[in-house]
């Protein structure tokens, strides 16, 4: 059985990580949410707005890398 090697990203003769590309996939999936949340003022049911948010988007990088 053969791994997968991951290859670096050519953007515009830069070479970027997987990961990178995992981490803007990330970024524009919670700012989706983030404006969803603001939509239905999910701020005003949690403890601290700053760490839920940040838990959240550790949550969608981590699925994010876990499924791409």
């Amino acid at each position: 059985m053969q791994t997968a090697m991951f290859k670096e990203v050519d953007f515009c003769g830069i070479y970027l990580s997987p990961f990178f590309l995992r981490l803007a996939i990330a970024g524009i999936v919670f700012l989706i949410l983030h404006w969803c949340g603001d939509r239905i003022a999910l701020h005003n049911y949690v403890w601290n707005r700053a760490v839920f948010e940040a838990a959240l988007f550790l949550i969608v990088l981590s699925l994010t890398v876990l499924y791409f």
